[in-house]
């Protein structure tokens, strides 16, 4: 082999060494993803099981839906967060180094719990699990009086706590909650499925027939709501505090 050839072929070599130690480089830099293990849960939006559906810069929601006989990753939630059950549901919950707990879930059940929190649940009923998940992700700068927090007709407090004071809504055919005013801002969840009348000062009549298990954020506002179908209404009011 002639000096010029043997001098190319060192180069080669050399520049595909070269090469190599760079993709050597990239490798050590990824980062591993977490495995969804007891010792090492993932974050919620990792987990398979949940789906966002909604975000602004107070929430974030995910539409959760575990198969009978199926189980989630074990995953951390890094927000305080409330669940809403859709359809009653019995479950094993599992958390990190504890003993396992029965959870049974009545349909339409609202449950609040503190961050940081890691768990993993089981489905071991006979049908599919579902429930929406309602993190709070931040509270308004303003703070609203607890006085100034009006009773509605057709509304009931079923939890409340530093962060949020979530109410059921429930009409039956013909009721109305008259004219009313939110002061705080929140998320409204549908239970069932219900025509109503919408009416707001100053602007046109509005009937509307929402989807159970949607949600909508809405800020402080003053309307009316009447249940002109044929069919009970149910929702949950999330006021953020």
């Amino acid at each position: 082999m002639d000096a010029r050839r043997k001098y190319s072929l060192v180069c080669i070599v050399a520049f595909a060494q070269f090469l190599s130690g760079f993709t050597g480089l990239r490798q050590t830099q990824t980062v591993a993803k977490n495995t969804g293990t007891a010792s090492d849960p993932v974050p919620i939006t990792e987990e398979p099981h949940h789906h966002l559906v909604f975000q602004n810069e107070f929430v974030r929601v995910f539409d959760v839906a575990v198969p009978n006989g199926d189980a989630t990753l074990f995953l951390t939630h890094r927000n305080d967060y409330l669940f809403v059950a859709i359809g009653d549901a019995k479950l094993e919950a599992q958390v990190p180094d504890g003993h396992p707990s029965t959870l049974n879930l009545k349909s339409n059940e609202v449950r609040f719990q503190k961050a940081p929190f890691s768990h993993r649940v089981i489905n071991h009923g006979d049908l599919l699990f579902r429930n929406l998940t309602i993190e709070i992700l931040k509270n308004p700068d303003a703070h609203v009086p607890e006085s100034s927090m009006p009773k509605i007709h057709g509304h009931s407090v079923v939890l409340e706590n530093d962060r949020v004071r979530v109410e059921r809504v429930i009409l039956d055919p013909g009721q109305t909650t008259g004219v009313h005013t939110h002061v705080l801002q929140g998320l409204g969840v549908i239970l069932s499925q219900a025509t109503l009348e919408v009416s707001v000062p100053g602007k046109k009549t509005q009937t509307i027939q929402p989807k159970p298990d949607t949600v909508s954020w809405h800020d402080a506002n003053t309307h009316c709501l009447t249940n002109v179908g044929s069919t009970r209404f149910e929702a949950l009011d999330i006021e953020w505090k």
